[in-house]
């Protein structure tokens, strides 16, 4: 008597899905008429026959609008029934404006060196950093003054200050 090998109930499952997907591919390609060597010859597979591919047959690319389009679909409150913008006045705006920029960047170092002084700010979210200089721009706002321990930017008669070191309350010492 010959001996079967013992296939286990998991092996012959596998065997017969892909057995059926197999039979099921087979069958896509036979009915759509899938041509390998016609489509790396440049030509277009229809049916059993072969066309030339045409300037007018293939489609252009696709072009991502830029970002700004989206403004006013991003301006608009997604939950809000009037889908409308709150209605701010200026002195709203400016001050938001300063909290942002103090909520988005830390200054991380300054280098004071004379006219050639600089300094790194890093974003509070994605940690990228930023060399700057007197007079360079972050974020709609102007760099100011570089101080040995601060900086000052300015926008529109506003300013704002980041430090280099948040100032801490000290703990005061135990008392036994």
């Amino acid at each position: 008597m010959p001996m079967r090998p013992n296939i286990s109930l998991y092996s012959r499952s596998m065997l017969v899905v892909c057995a059926v997907l197999s039979t099921i591919i087979a069958a896509e390609v036979y009915l759509i008429g899938f041509d390998v060597n016609a489509e790396s010859a440049g030509l277009a597979a229809i049916g059993t026959k072969t066309a030339p591919v045409t300037a007018s047959a293939v489609p252009a690319t696709l072009q991502i609008p830029p970002v700004v389009t989206y403004r006013e679909v991003v301006e608009r409150p997604l939950f809000a029934d009037s889908r409308r913008p709150p209605q701010q006045n200026d002195e709203t705006v400016e001050s938001v404006r300063a909290v942002q920029l103090a909520h988005k960047w830390k200054l991380t170092g300054i280098v004071v060196a004379g006219e050639n002084s600089f300094v790194h700010v890093e974003g509070i979210r994605d940690h990228k950093t930023v060399r700057l200089q007197a007079g360079m721009p972050l974020d709609g706002w102007q760099l100011e003054q570089i101080e040995p321990d601060r900086i000052v930017f300015s926008s529109a008669g506003e300013s704002v200050t980041l430090q280099l070191h948040e100032s801490k309350p000290k703990a005061e010492p135990r008392r036994r």
